[in-house]
């Protein structure tokens, strides 16, 4: 690869990716910097396709090979990289075209950027996939020899846990507990005040927010106030609470993961993941009903990935009833605790079914009980404590913004059509209502309205809305992206915490117990540690850990246990119905089950498959049995 031609293609490819990271970083033209950049593309390019040729060469080196293996990596890192290079160009297309003004410039301008990503994104995912086979081959080329040394034809099962449960648990709680006593008794937003003031039953119940957890904090709070005759100390109880629940969520995940394979040291860095960095501690102590909904939806998850090997080696679900327990508990509350966990629990139900075939008929039976349980709370129980339910403009926050970017925008619209959006909302008031990252204005105008109109002729509204669409596609492709943006591609989160009690008519109060001015400057400083440091900020980002997820899932397929591939799809669930209604386009709490689950994700891509003890036994067995009947066997003549 050293002649000039078999280099310009490298060359070519090299200014490419070399032009589109200068235009990312806006940096100029005459820059020395956009020379560095392109050495450094040029040479990894080369060196990447230098890897991918060695590994395609023949034993005796002599002529190409390009197995299935080598077909199949290509086509993920293709597919890959056109996903990327989509989600980047959609979401930051506005900053990518510079200061051109003429639109075909702008065009080609934007044209070269993308071309630049897609080699990156391409290149980069071909490469990291072949690494990530060879440590696949060399790892599972450790284990089968450990197994034939040990003289049991088979690797090491599950490993016994070591770590110390109860150790890691209170490392954890001790973590976490500066950011109790500094939000004291707890962080309170005015979802939480609302709850809370339902808890106390100054309102009536609302299932606006999840009732279930309404009555989690009614249990607390009161047992706290009867215990200690303290408004706050009730509501720091309900705090305590929520920490010991989350902390021995994690705790167990890491056990699980300590026990499957992970070793120490990505185990440690996983729990410096959950107990160092700031969010993790300052959710654990906020009133959120995403917070629980997102332990428990690892616990769910968990039950499926420790349900998998008793499916894969054929062995019984009777031998581990406890996890059919957690996989029927868990799955409750996460169909309860949000409404956007009853949606993900029924998207992955016929996968389910299909991963664990096998036992079909104990687990699709169990799917359907937990229906069953969620939709008797859902219906006569709530009924019966008079539960208010959710008003019907909660869940049209894309159809309401796609409708408002269009007005806002100026476009033309009919006089009937107006008529009908000035029956609803006031007409002259949606342009100054409508933000693009955030549809609760937009959805208080209807509130503020008339919403019952709404609700009685929602037909009409749905052929307006798709008129609307027909008519003005560009706007409403760019209100979507604007809404959702932050949950598909890397960027800063929108909105990520909260501190102490915010302001509220109850009479509740922010009391830290660690207070002063230093104290203040540590939290200020660590809340824009991520600004700061590169790399670290990815830990704060949304869309970051959804391509990182996005990743892990097609290694998993490429080089790992192919059967953990339905560990992502509730995932992925959970990201599509934030696409189809979040009313942020870009809240952290919205996504942390997706954050706090992604160690089990990365172990879960990352996990290589091996054979399985009944495959060992057959394959000795098939050995044994042709070494006996074998007419060639060699004969041992006694020397004379």
């Amino acid at each position: 690869m050293n002649s000039v031609k078999e280099r310009l293609p490298f060359l070519l490819e090299g200014y490419l990716a070399a032009f589109a990271l200068a235009n990312i970083g806006g940096i100029a033209t005459t820059n020395i910097i956009t020379l560095v950049l392109f050495l450094l593309c040029f040479q990894f390019f080369k060196y990447a396709a230098g890897r991918e040729r060695e590994c395609a060469l023949s034993e005796d080196g002599k002529k190409l090979v390009h197995g299935r293996g080598a077909g199949k990596r290509r086509t993920a890192a293709l597919v890959l990289g056109i996903f990327y290079t989509f989600c980047y160009v959609a979401a930051a297309h506005g900053e990518l075209t510079g200061t051109l003004e003429n639109g075909l410039f702008r065009l080609i301008y934007l044209g070269l950027t993308a071309a630049g990503l897609f080699l990156l994104f391409f290149r980069g995912c071909g490469f990291l996939f072949l690494l990530l086979e060879k440590r696949s081959e060399r790892i599972r080329r450790i284990v089968e020899g450990n197994a034939k040394k040990a003289g049991t034809g088979q690797a090491d099962g599950v490993k016994n846990s070591g770590q110390p449960f109860w150790l890691i648990f209170l490392l954890l709680l001790a973590c976490w507990f500066p950011w109790f006593l500094y939000d004291f008794p707890g962080v309170m937003t005015p979802d939480s005040l609302s709850q809370f003031s339902q808890a106390g039953g100054l309102i009536g119940y609302s299932n606006h927010h999840p009732f279930v957890h309404t009555l989690l904090i009614q249990l607390f709070t009161s047992l706290g106030n009867a215990v200690f005759h303290d408004v706050y100390a009730g509501i720091a109880c309900y705090t305590v609470f929520q920490m010991i629940a989350m902390a021995l969520i994690v705790t167990y995940g890491l056990q699980v993961l300590f026990r499957r394979g992970a070793g120490k040291k990505l185990c440690f860095c996983f729990l410096l993941f959950y107990a160092l960095v700031p969010y993790n501690g300052i959710f654990a102590v906020t009133m959120w009903k995403d917070i629980l909904f997102s332990g428990l939806f690892l616990l769910f998850v968990l039950s499926v990935y420790q349900l998998l090997p008793l499916c894969c080696e054929g062995r019984r679900f009777g031998e581990r009833p406890g996890l059919l327990v957690l996989f029927g508990i868990s799955g409750i509350l996460v169909c309860l605790l949000r409404s956007n966990g009853l949606y993900a629990f029924v998207f992955s139900m016929p996968f389910l079914v299909y991963t664990f075939r096998r036992h079909w008929k104990i687990i699709l039976p169990l799917q359907v009980l937990v229906l069953a349980v969620v939709f008797l709370v859902k219906g006569p129980v709530m009924e019966a404590f008079d539960v208010a339910q959710p008003a019907f403009s909660e869940s049209l926050s894309i159809p309401a913004q796609q409708i408002a970017r269009v007005v806002y925008e100026g476009r033309e619209l009919s006089g009937e059509q107006k008529e009908l959006l000035g029956k609803t909302v006031e007409y002259s008031a949606i342009a100054d209502y409508y933000q693009p990252e955030l549809s609760d204005p937009v959805k208080a105008l209807i509130q503020y309205g008339h919403p019952e109109y709404l609700e009685a002729h929602k037909g009409e509204y749905l052929r307006l809305w798709v008129q609307l669409g027909l008519k003005y596609p560009l706007d409403y492709w760019n209100a979507f992206v604007d809404q959702t943006k932050g949950y598909w591609f890397p960027d800063a989160p929108g909105l990520l915490t909260n501190e102490g009690i915010s302001p509220n008519e109850l009479g509740l109060s922010w009391q830290p117990v660690l207070r002063g001015q230093a104290v203040t400057k540590i939290v200020e400083i660590l809340s824009k540690l991520y600004t700061i440091f590169p790399l670290y900020g990815l830990l704060y980002s949304i869309g970051a850990f959804t391509w990182a997820a996005v990743f892990l899932f097609a290694n998993c397929l490429l080089n790992g246990k192919k059967e953990n591939w339905i560990l992502y799809l509730p995932f992925f669930a959970i990201l599509l119905t934030l696409c189809a209604a979040t009313p942020v386009a870009s809240d952290v709490r919205y996504a942390y089950s997706l954050i706090l689950s992604m160690p089990l994700l990365i172990h879960a891509g990352l996990e290589i498959a091996g054979p399985g003890p009944e495959a060992n036994a057959k394959k000795a067995d098939r050995k044994e049995n042709s070494r006996k009947k074998s007419p060639f066997q060699k004969i041992s003549v006694p020397k004379k």
